[in-house]
């Protein structure tokens, strides 16, 4: 049976039972920063279970993508690990109980699938008599292949009686698949949850019914919920008769991919067939996390996409691949996963496009980095050292973006190892400087005061789509993380209303700002923010005292919020020129939505041309001024894709939602608040376009009042420039060309008169050379414009003048610079350019180095100069002492 059958008939089964079929969530999990990823059905009912959320059912089954790298190690190396992998779940919120959990499993797993009963046997926690007796009275598992246990293996979470955590936890119940003998250990007592790959565990029954306490007391919930779990790669396994979940279809299709892309056969038990069931599987974690929106950086979500990526280069590089080949599997593997995942095939150019980006600049990192870490290594052999040090580590990743963990396979290869405490405290430094200057205060609403309230209050009722005023009463006040019945004159509040026309930030929309007013009371709200269905209104008491049950006004700013509609509509044209002009891959990556600008970044490989982007603001201004109607409507989500709604992988939409069209131009899936008709945006203009991460542009723009105050400031300008210039406007652009000629035959002529004056320098120079040993020896301070001018000239000197050794001095930037030529001859006999550079650096208060011939060093003031040259001649003295052979003549 095919995993596209399983996947489907596991959710036709659980619908028959009146479960809802609810929709996956993304790989990003919505509203939850305590998860990295998404890595287990339950996560998006989360709130269902803590008794913190409602849902309009109480029966669901879902087919949830995971992504977990907590065993990445051990990926390829066994039949059964992976980092992206799909999990069957039924789930119960108060509903059913194990009863009816244990049968429906059983029943899917003998009756549908036809699996032997003697195939499965099933495990149970230790105390957990009441699940042992219906798998042994009810269903009829004998005694023999029912297994008791301990909290470890059958307790969730792990160990929570004797350890922790307090809070909503309960035993389990699992189901375990018998592969054969010749899977296991021989031990006379090998049976389910012996260590050995015997017996795979398929599915995983939850009954989370208590609630711990301190002391290790489990209080009975009065509400118990069913959360269990079943690894689709797993039952394919066994339904399709092999051994290793990487020899089902839905890896048997990509590693043959594999070996052809990389020309080399796929041999299971081989160290290269190891590493092509880990390229496999990191393929398809990186294709779904990139889908969902997860692009490679350096922090969090985005690290884990770009070491996955390395990884599984890494791995293609030792079986011998010469280029980037993983951006060649992305079509692969959404064609393997197209019926579970239709959207997926649209994203193939983006993400393909993310991927070949990625490898290319991994593979740069390597061939630029690799000799600077090979010269190293010896460097610090030859020092007799056995450590990398990691701050050398993070300049080369920082420069060349050279990969930690192959400097380290670098180091193993040569008895070294990495200092990697250094390497994360330079990585965490450097994080440290890029927040600066963007901190985000922490949201005391997300687990401090709301919490306590939320659970009392009603959700906010938001009227501003239809009006900017609204008459509310004040449901609570928060004055830092305190709740309080009354805010006096002066004080930074934060309230919540049972109804408010203030829209709070979400979607990229900034929040509203206004006033409320009541009787002697005055609060001007400077910021709106929303959270879990809570308006949040912060701003201050400007007059009277503001009290919880009062009546006030709420007055947003129609101005103000006049701008932000504009930007906003002038937004989603802007994506609607993009996909017109650069094609369908493109789509939103973010955004942001204030009075004065909008910003948009959107999925493409490169940057567009000056003519794409005139083209882009042409299509925006046209759609403007063609003054469409702008139309905004509540409907069902599979109605809205059906009327072509652009609906993005990764989003999370309900089963109602907002669908912003705009005439024929553009239908979006919206939550923000836009203008009625296009002619309403007034003008429009690109301020700037460049990228912000691999595959990622970003354009800024202005529309409405804002482009037209930009407008008008480039009028001006223009018009101070042709005064300057005694033109017309007109006559700017001919006028500028004109001076930038001239200009360039004036540098043109300058040069050549610097290069004949130094020439006569150098000459005079050399005519006052010192013979030294045989040696022609120049010491001497000068004027210069800079370094390269004074490295001209001891490179005149030593290569055309007949001088031997010189040392050249100047002060640059107010500081002294010292440059250092020798002849080759000269440093045979002892004079080496970096060693005099040293010694001047040393004498004149800073330092030097360089290069046999050619050396530069510092100085700390320009009164040691005398002091740096003096010690260059009394070297070269004592360097040179006696004629050397072949010697320049002095």
């Amino acid at each position: 049976m095919k995993a596209d059958d399983l996947r489907e008939g596991y959710l036709s089964f659980f619908a028959s039972k009146g479960h809802v079929i609810h929709p996956g969530d993304s790989l990003v999990p919505e509203n939850d920063p305590s998860l990295l990823f998404t890595g287990a059905g339950m996560n998006q009912f989360k709130d269902m279970f803590l008794g913190r959320g409602k849902l309009p059912f109480k029966r669901a089954a879902t087919c949830q993508k995971c992504v977990r790298t907590g065993d990445i190690e051990r990926v390829g190396r066994t039949p059964r690990h992976h980092t992206f992998f799909e999990m069957l779940g039924n789930f119960s919120f108060g509903d059913y109980f194990k009863r009816e959990a244990i049968r429906w499993a059983w029943e899917w797993l003998t009756q549908v699938l036809k699996i032997p009963a003697e195939r499965l046997s099933v495990s149970v926690y230790t105390d957990d008599d009441e699940a042992a007796a219906i798998w042994r009275d009810e269903v009829r598992v004998p005694e023999d292949r029912i297994v008791r246990l301990g909290e470890a293996d059958n307790f969730w979470p792990a160990n929570a009686p004797s350890q922790g955590p307090n809070g909503v936890c309960g035993p389990c119940s699992e189901i375990y698949y018998d592969l054969g003998s010749r899977f296991g250990c021989g031990k006379p007592g090998c049976r389910a949850g012996c260590d050995c790959s015997r017996f795979m565990e398929i599915w995983n029954l939850v009954f989370t019914q208590f609630d711990r306490r301190d002391g290790g007391v489990l209080k009975p919930l009065p509400m118990k919920n069913i959360d269990t779990g079943m690894g689709l790669e797993r039952i394919a396994c066994v339904m399709q008769g092999v051994g290793s979940n990487f020899d089902t279809d839905l890896f048997v299709p990509l590693l043959r991919r594999i070996a052809e892309g990389l020309r080399t056969p796929y041999t299971p038990e081989t160290e290269n067939g190891a590493r092509m069931r880990r390229i496999a599987d990191h393929i398809r974690s990186i294709v779904f996390l990139v889908g969902d929106g997860v692009l490679p950086s350096n922090e969090e979500r985005g690290y884990v996409v770009r070491k996955l990526l390395r990884r599984a280069l890494t791995d293609g590089l030792a079986i011998g691949a010469k280029d980037a080949f993983l951006h060649a599997l992305v079509a692969d593997v959404a064609d393997v996963m197209r019926r579970g995942y239709p959207e997926l095939l649209s994203r193939v150019p983006t993400i393909r496009d993310v991927v070949k980006t990625e490898e290319t600049r991994y593979l740069a990192g390597l061939e630029q980095g690799t000799p600077r870490a090979e010269a190293r290594i010896r460097q610090l052999k030859a020092e007799g050292r056995d450590a990398f040090p990691g701050v050398d580590a993070f300049q080369l990743y920082d420069t060349y973006g050279f990969p930690v963990e192959v400097l380290e396979g670098m180091l193993a290869q040569v008895a070294m190892h990495l200092d990697r405490d250094g390497f994360e405290r330079a990585l965490e430094e450097q994080r440290k400087r890029s927040r600066e200057g963007t901190k985000i205060s922490a949201d005391i609403f997300g687990s401090g005061p709301l919490v306590k309230v939320k659970a009392l209050l009603p959700l906010t009722r938001f009227e501003g789509y239809t009006h900017l005023r609204a008459n509310a009463r004040v449901l609570s006040i928060f004055a830092g993380d305190q709740v309080v019945e009354r805010a006096e004159k002066d004080t930074a509040v934060t309230v919540l209303l049972d109804a408010t026309p203030f829209y709070g930030e979400s979607g990229g929309q900034v929040g509203d700002r206004g006033l409320l007013a009541g009787r002697g009371v005055k609060v001007d709200v400077i910021d709106t923010q929303r959270t879990e269905g809570f308006f949040l209104h912060h701003g201050h008491v400007r007059e009277g005292t503001l009290a919880v049950g009062q009546e006030v006004q709420a007055q947003v700013d129609a101005g103000r919020r006049a701008e932000i509609a504009r930007h906003h509509t002038a937004t989603h044209l802007l994506q609607a020129a993009l996909r017109s002009i650069l094609g369908p891959h493109v789509e939103q990556a973010g955004s942001l939505v204030t009075p004065d600008r909008l910003r948009f970044d959107f999925t493409h490989p490169s940057a567009l041309a000056p003519a794409q982007l005139r083209d882009v603001e042409a299509f925006v201004c046209a759609r403007a001024v063609e003054n469409h109607v702008v139309h905004a409507d509540e409907m069902a989500f599979a109605e809205a894709k059906a009327k072509g709604a652009l609906a993005f992988f990764g989003e999370k939409y309900g089963e109602r939602v907002r669908l912003v069209a705009i005439g024929d131009v553009s239908r979006e899936l919206c939550g923000g608040t836009h203008v009625h008709r296009t002619g309403d945006i007034g003008a429009f203009a690109i301020l700037s376009e460049g990228s912000v991460g691999s595959g990622i542009r970003r354009i800024e723009a202005v529309a409405g009042l804002a482009a037209a105050a930009r407008a008008r400031q480039i009028a001006e300008t223009l018009g101070e420039v042709a005064a300057a210039l005694g033109a017309s406007v007109t006559d700017v652009p001919a006028r500028l060309r004109g001076l930038f000629d001239e200009m360039k035959a004036l540098r043109q002529e300058l040069v050549k008169l610097k290069k004949g004056a130094a020439g006569d320098r150098v000459r005079q120079l050399a005519a006052c050379a010192k013979p030294v040993g045989g040696v022609a020896v120049v010491a001497a301070s000068i004027e210069a414009g800079g370094v390269d001018e004074l490295r001209g000239m001891v490179d005149g000197l030593v290569k055309q003048s007949g001088v031997g050794a010189a040392a050249l001095a100047a002060v640059v930037n107010g500081k002294p610079v010292f440059i250092v030529g020798v002849q080759p001859g000269v440093a045979k006999r002892g004079l080496r350019a970096d060693a005099a550079a040293k010694a001047i650096g040393q004498a004149a208060g800073a330092g030097g180095g360089g290069k046999e011939l050619l050396g530069q060093a510092g100085g700390a003031d320009p009164a040691r100069i005398p002091a740096g040259l003096a010690r260059f001649e009394a070297l070269a003295a004592e360097r040179l002492s006696g004629p050397g052979p072949g010697s320049p003549p002095p």
